[in-house]
């Protein structure tokens, strides 16, 4: 072994794609070192997220403003990094990045939804479905997925635990989806990485909500359910508030020596030397990362000589419809709450030219902070808006509804002209909204008009986007079977580099319209495979040919 090296394995990022290869390659045995520009969050940082009921004004209280907009909770969050120290500068308008600078990253405000891709998702993959099946059901053991089989061939079925028993509102919209007389149109149980097991420390407390962070652990992340397995072992390391600069790429070779970081606490510049480099920052951070790893012979940054990082930037478009149920109004709340959103739902849109599109998305029913259901009878007294409240406070359901991304050239990431408060340059992300999604955006509108309809929806609250906030990224750094059609291969390795590997939503090539965690932590388990058995086999050659001299 080569003393001069820090460690086998060195991995930027701890979300969904770092935290489970961390946690295979150390348990396989090799040294590795997780390089996370942020800190680890206080263990009591969501304990403000208490379970429903303990609130007893109905969420009215002397400063509440109405109308509030009832989508507006998933993207206000002191979490989310702002424009001084992420990747981008967030502008206002445009697209919009979320990220979080934390270990776990955005899985700290994960909403745990957990699915699998299709062979049908896959089909401009270099794999196939049988390849990566064995990859997902290690992990949803790992993490704890729950659900139902269903035998659905556009959602293949998983490892499984038992859900949380749907409540009446899910029941609505279950029977006004099986009222459509539609076969393409389901409404199954969730799938999500939740601990519904009861009698344990992380078991789910039902508050209502995932994105808000969970108190106890229940939903999924690295530092809950993995990152104590492996902390205290001698071959791990977990660098924090450690911010990736650039990869050093040896003169006139393939090989990538070393990362250079900056330790965001003390202003020093550090170096880590490794075997193997794997980045798993994100589909805009990464690329930021390879940009600024440009020297003379990349001039266009690591793993851009066909110019084809950053290129191809995709989010899910997205529907969001709100109402109050009327078959609910009155209604005591007898049953548990769960985890807000204890549904999900497919069909396929219909679209003018008579084809039609594949689209997924949940059911939310929640308890919410504010009765932003309220917003639209400014007129009422404040005694009348409490009253109603608490008629209505049981009744309200959201569905977000998404359709696949479209790679798109113009839709990219790029270097930018800013500075973050390090003085490390951000990136720039053009996008524009691509034109088909327009028509699917108003097809899946209208099938989530229907279903709510048919469960008695009141007032609808609906929006529209696809400028980042469905934060599903992907498709700056696709995997490819050769180099001039993407950045990866089929093991994540970077073409043209020896031993650079990516694993993060920057590899899927065609984003579908589900949601792509559980996929990259599938790859992340497939590729933890990959580089044990490559260390292995070169330490195995190392030694006979030592032996032979």
């Amino acid at each position: 072994m080569d003393n001069t090296l820090d460690c086998d394995v060195c991995i930027v990022g701890t979300g969904a794609g770092g935290g489970i290869l961390a946690y295979e390659l150390a348990k396989a045995g090799l040294t590795v070192i997780s390089l996370e520009q942020g800190g680890q969050l206080p263990a009591d940082q969501f304990k403000t997220v208490s379970p429903p009921g303990a609130v007893k004004d109905f969420g009215i209280g002397p400063d509440t403003v109405w109308p509030s907009d009832p989508h507006d909770s998933l993207f206000i969050h002191p979490l989310f990094a702002d424009g001084a120290t992420g990747s981008t500068t967030r502008p206002k308008s445009g697209f919009q990045h979320f990220q979080i600078l934390a270990v776990d990253g955005l899985q700290n405000l994960w909403n745990g939804v957990s699915v699998r891709f299709s062979d049908t998702d896959l089909h401009s993959w270099p794999l196939d479905y049988a390849t990566l099946a064995p990859h997902y059901s290690a992990v949803e053991q790992l993490i704890t997925v729950c659900g139902t089989a269903e035998n659905l061939k556009e959602l293949p079925d998983g490892e499984f635990i038992e859900p949380k028993p749907l409540r009446p509102a899910d029941t609505l919209i279950v029977q006004a989806a099986r009222g459509l007389g539609d076969p393409d149109s389901h409404a199954i149980p969730n799938r999500k990485a939740i601990n519904t097991r009861a009698g344990m420390t992380s078991s789910c407390i039902s508050t209502g909500v995932c994105t808000s962070g969970c108190p106890v652990g229940s939903v999924y992340k690295f530092s809950a359910r993995l990152l104590p397995e492996i902390a205290a072992l001698p071959n791990y390391e977990l660098r924090t508030h450690a911010k990736a600069l650039r990869l050093m790429c040896d003169a006139g070779t393939q090989h990538i020596s070393g990362i250079e970081y900056l330790d965001t606490q003390t202003g020093r510049h550090g170096t880590i030397r490794a075997r193997n480099f794997v980045l798993a920052a994100g589909a805009i951070e990464t690329p930021r990362i390879l940009f600024n790893s440009a020297d003379s012979s990349n001039p266009a940054g690591l793993g851009n000589r066909n110019d084809l990082v950053g290129r191809g930037l995709q989010d899910n478009p997205k529907v969001v419809l709100s109402t109050s149920l009327r078959k609910l109004w009155g209604k005591r709340r007898d049953y548990d709450i769960g985890y807000g959103d204890l549904l999900i739902l497919l069909s396929r849109g219909k679209l003018p030219n008579g084809s039609s599109f594949p689209f997924i998305g949940h059911a939310i029913h929640g308890i919410a902070d504010v009765p932003h259901y309220l917003g639209a009878m400014k007129p009422f007294p404040p005694f009348v808006k409490e009253r109603l409240a608490r008629m209505m406070f049981y009744s309200y359901v959201t569905l977000g509804l998404f359709c696949a991304g479209e790679p798109t050239p113009g839709n990219r990431v790029r270097v930018g002209g800013t500075m973050d408060k390090y003085g490390v340059r951000q990136v720039q992300v053009d996008f524009s909204i691509p034109s088909a999604a327009h028509a699917q955006m108003d097809a899946m509108m209208a099938w989530g008009r229907k279903v709510l309809r048919g469960a008695s929806a009141t007032k609808l609250y609906t929006t529209r986007d696809n400028s980042g906030t469905g934060i599903h990224y992907a498709g700056t750094t696709p995997i490819s079977a050769t180099p001039d059609d993407g950045v990866v291969d089929v093991n994540l390795k970077v073409h043209g580099l020896d031993n650079l590997f990516i694993c993060d939503g920057g590899v899927i090539p065609i984003l579908p319209d589900k949601h792509l965690t559980l996929t990259i932590m599938a790859l992340s388990h497939r590729l933890g495979k990959h580089i044990a058995d490559t260390v292995r086999r070169d330490e195995l050659t190392a030694v006979q040919v030592a032996m032979a001299q």
